[in-house]
């Protein structure tokens, strides 16, 4: 099967496998029933979209020694948490079944709140548009099904491709066949560098192709 590439972009973020983006607090649901809320994290990561009582409505800083004043717009603490600046710009595009929950964050002492707004980002859309074929930046493990891939090397440009379905539908998801990654529309990238909200997302430009055959 061969392929032509499209005059056309879409937009890749590793930021879900980036330690600088980790930040250690216990989400309140963690703490009266740590199973649940693992396997509602879990299940957020693939894109499967989960009722809003499966996210937590606050987080508090883990140890006592961590003293950061403020986080970044988006980072991981368990579950995906943005600023209210970053979720403005998402709710003005088609975000389907993912959701924004508000989410209050504290200190250890779990009474002084960090300064802002903040929403749980529950992932909850999937596409199955990755060519595996055309994308030298994807690799697979043992330790994966065979039909699953990763980004390899990562924040290459038109490292990976997907096919030209990724440009209608919802302007952020999964790929049902790609872990550690998601994907964002040409228009939501534009959007988000315009309030320069892009820096944690890191994101690198995906090659759209079309079947030839």
């Amino acid at each position: 099967m061969s392929y032509r590439t499209l005059d056309a972009r879409v937009w890749a973020t590793n930021c879900l496998t980036d330690g600088e983006l980790i930040y250690a607090f216990d989400p309140d649901n963690y703490l009266t029933d740590e199973d649940s809320a693992v396997d509602a994290m879990k299940r957020a990561k693939l894109g499967e979209p989960l009722p809003k009582d499966r996210f937590p409505k606050e987080m508090y800083v883990t140890s006592s020694y961590q003293r950061f004043k403020k986080v970044p717009d988006i980072f991981c603490a368990g579950f995906w948490v943005v600023s209210s600046r970053f979720a403005d710009v998402l709710r003005r595009f088609d975000l389907g079944k993912t959701g924004l929950h508000p989410v209050k964050l504290f200190h250890h002492d779990r009474t002084t709140p960090f300064e802002g707004e903040y929403f749980t980002l529950a992932f909850g859309e999937t596409k199955d548009t990755f060519v595996p074929e055309e994308s030298p930046e994807a690799g697979q493990s043992p330790f994966m099904r065979k039909d699953m891939w990763a980004p390899s090397l990562g924040r290459e440009n038109d490292g990976l491709a997907l096919n030209s379905e990724a440009l209608q539908g919802v302007d952020l998801w999964m790929e049902k066949k790609m872990v550690h990654v998601f994907f964002l529309s040409d228009r939501l990238v534009e959007a988000l560098k315009a309030e320069k909200l892009t820096k944690p997302l890191k994101p690198y430009r995906c090659r759209v192709v079309s079947n030839q055959d």
